[in-house]
C-alpha cells in the first residue's frame, strides 16, 4: 500500500488541469527555496514541460538565479513534487500574464 504523498502527483496529473496544479506547487516551492525577499522580486514563475520560467525586473536577481540554477533545481527535485525541473530559464522584464 502506497502513501498518499507517493500517489497524489500521479493522480493529479491525470485530472483536467492537474498538470497546471502541479506546476503551481513547483512555483510555490521555488519561492520558498529562494527565500521570501528574492521571491518578492519574481513577477512570474511558471513550469512548462520541465522548464521553470522565472520573470523578474531585477537584473541582479536574474544573474544570481542563473548562477544558482543547479542548486535550486536539485532542491526542487529533492522535494518530489510530482514534476521534475530540468532547466531554469530567467527572463528580465515584466510579467506577460494578464492581471
Amino acid at each position: 500500500m502506497d502513501k498518499l504523498g507517493n500517489i497524489l502527483p500521479r493522480v493529479l496529473r491525470r485530472q483536467p488541469d492537474g498538470s497546471r496544479l502541479l506546476g503551481g506547487q513547483v512555483a510555490a516551492a521555488f519561492r520558498t527555496v529562494i527565500g521570501s525577499e528574492p521571491a518578492r522580486l519574481c513577477d512570474e514563475v511558471e513550469l512548462r514541460s520541465g522548464v521553470l520560467v522565472v520573470t523578474t525586473s531585477s537584473p541582479a536577481l536574474a544573474h544570481q538565479l542563473k548562477l544558482d540554477a543547479e542548486v535550486i533545481i536539485e532542491r526542487l527535485n529533492g522535494l518530489q513534487l510530482g514534476r521534475r525541473v530540468r532547466i531554469i530559464r530567467v527572463r528580465i522584464g515584466r510579467s506577460t500574464a494578464m492581471e
